[in-house]
């Protein structure tokens, strides 16, 4: 049997780092991508305005929650959602769900 070795899907963590799952839902059915500790702790602040929303992994602000794929992360005893954009989300089904990026791209 012949073991694939991944490392983090959102970032360029090496294989063999460790790493927990980060879920979402394609068309059809949930996806799963393995996540590294760092990418599953970072907080971007809120941006000031009201229905603006930042991706938690590169800070980019949106003004549409529907152009963020939000993930859900189980690392050890860290449990929660994470929200990325397009640019930062893996490539594949979940890329689905993020709708628009560039029309609804408030800052870089």
């Amino acid at each position: 049997m012949q073991q694939t070795l991944a490392g983090c899907a959102f970032c360029e963590a090496p294989p063999g780092t460790e790493t927990g799952i980060a879920y979402t839902w394609g068309k059809e059915e949930r996806v799963s991508h393995p996540i590294c500790v760092n990418c599953a702790i970072q907080e971007t602040p809120d941006p000031d305005k009201r229905n603006h929303y930042a991706c938690d992994s590169c800070g980019l602000v949106v003004d549409a929650l529907a152009a963020l794929t939000r993930f859900r992360i189980e690392l050890g005893h860290l449990e929660g959602p994470i929200q990325v954009c397009a640019r930062c989300s893996p490539g594949g089904l979940a890329t689905y769900w993020t709708r628009d990026l560039d029309t609804h791209i408030v800052s870089d």
